[in-house]
């Protein structure tokens, strides 16, 4: 099964063309001063928008979970930890529309 998720007003890095597939690269804003913004890769059958555009998305994620296993430097044992992965396909853009002050909701 697959969800459904709503990016709204993350701006276009960086896109490729790759093996038949538009793969971009988005960020969202940060959560305050202090914070990194989140990034995300996108595939979908064209192109989203020019570099620096701000866009909503709507699209399907997938992922998976894979275990990895490591040796600790200061033990030597060895020990496990869970890889995620997690990818977006495209079904909708459109451009972001920022409100102004006096829109109606």
């Amino acid at each position: 099964m697959t969800a459904t998720v709503h990016f709204k007003g993350v701006r276009i890095e960086k896109s490729e063309f790759y093996n038949g597939k538009q793969f971009t690269v988005v960020s969202s804003p940060a959560p305050d001063a202090f914070s990194h913004p989140s990034r995300y890769r996108f595939s979908s059958d064209q192109p989203l928008g020019q570099i620096g555009q701000l866009v909503d998305v709507d699209c399907t994620m997938k992922g998976l979970v894979r275990e990895k296993s490591f040796q600790d430097r200061q033990t030597g044992q060895m020990k496990k930890f869970d890889e995620c992965d997690v990818y977006f396909d495209v079904f909708g853009i459109r451009p972001h529309q920022t409100r102004q002050p006096g829109d109606k909701v």
